[in-house]
């Protein structure tokens, strides 16, 4: 991955809370955030730790409580509205399920050219020619224009998902869980569809996803996400290959592996339970189930140190001395 690539969209102290009653759940806690031009950006963690409202809050679908926001340099969280409805046509996304995206009650042709007369992107007559040139780039053949969406499968209705959030040539997509409702078989071809779309459109990615397999197969760059907050980050290869946080190196361990010469008798799992977002672990959030852990990081939150091709946050990180 090239670092002189220009920094998209950047995210500094990124800060989210809901309140439940008297209680407060602390989803996004101090996040900070660089996805570059034309890259694949995965962020991954498990079910609950905040990637999917940290993915929201770069949408500018939530408003973060504390934290600021760029986009091509511009910031958008004290952006007023209507400058941020201009922002809005480069930062599109692909939701998890492509049925409940998409309106029952209008065609695939509708749906699609929403975006398009909304923006007033052309003359209706421009739009459904627009529509076509997207179905097509998606491999939905035209003729199934004026369908609904109960009338496809689940792949195509991704792919027509897809086409939706191209109308407006965007660049960059926040992908939530695209391909986690799909068929495995399936998976493949809307990934291999999105890195085809990539190449041939300059399109920059954020990728959220529990899915460390799909993320190996997409990413150039990974942030590892656990209770709120960033633990690791880094080249997708480093990551994998030679995780430093804890966790991270838990998590690839859980990792299904399909050849059975490939698997080890002592796979490592992660103790205890996820502790709850109300109310998290003082110091280093993992330390309640790290076996690693000692007085130091109950009492201290690990400061980012950056080694070789990734950053974590961790006292004692794995592969060190």
């Amino acid at each position: 991955m090239d670092d002189s690539r220009d920094v998209l969209l950047k995210g500094q102290g990124l800060v989210k809370e809901f309140k439940m009653g008297k209680s407060t759940v602390h989803a996004v806690a101090d996040v900070d955030i660089e996805i570059r031009t034309g890259e694949t950006l995965s962020l991954v963690g498990e079910s609950g730790c905040g990637k999917s409202t940290l993915g929201r809050l770069l949408l500018g679908l939530l408003k973060p409580d504390q934290g600021k926001i760029w986009f091509e340099n511009r910031e958008l969280v004290s952006m007023k509205r209507r400058e941020f409805q201009k922002v809005r046509r480069d930062i599109q996304c692909i939701f998890q399920d492509p049925y409940s995206s998409l309106d029952p009650r209008l065609s695939v042709a509708n749906s699609i050219a929403e975006p398009l007369l909304i923006n007033r992107a052309g003359t209706r007559e421009e739009c459904m020619k627009r529509v076509d040139e997207l179905l097509e780039i998606v491999g939905i053949p035209v003729e199934y224009k004026n369908r609904f969406p109960h009338q496809f499968s689940g792949g195509q209705r991704q792919r027509i998902g897809i086409a939706r959030a191209l109308s407006l040539n965007p660049k960059l997509i926040v992908c939530d869980e695209p391909v986690s409702a799909l068929d495995v078989s399936i998976q493949a071809q809307i990934l291999n569809l999105l890195t085809e779309l990539q190449e041939r459109m300059g399109l920059t990615y954020l990728f959220i996803s529990h899915d460390l397999n799909v993320v190996r197969c997409i990413s150039d760059r990974v942030y590892i996400m656990y209770l709120g907050s960033i633990c690791e980050y880094g080249e997708a290869g480093e990551i994998f290959e030679h995780p430093r946080h804890p966790y991270t190196h838990f998590l690839l361990s859980a990792v299904p592996v399909v050849d059975p010469d490939d698997r080890k008798e002592d796979k490592e799992i992660i103790s205890g339970e996820i502790p709850s977002p109300v109310n998290p672990p003082s110091g280093c959030k993992f330390h309640t189930r790290c076996p690693y852990a000692d007085k130091l990081c109950s009492e201290a939150v690990p400061q980012f140190r950056t080694e070789g091709g990734q950053s974590f946050a961790c006292h004692h990180p794995l592969g060190g001395e």
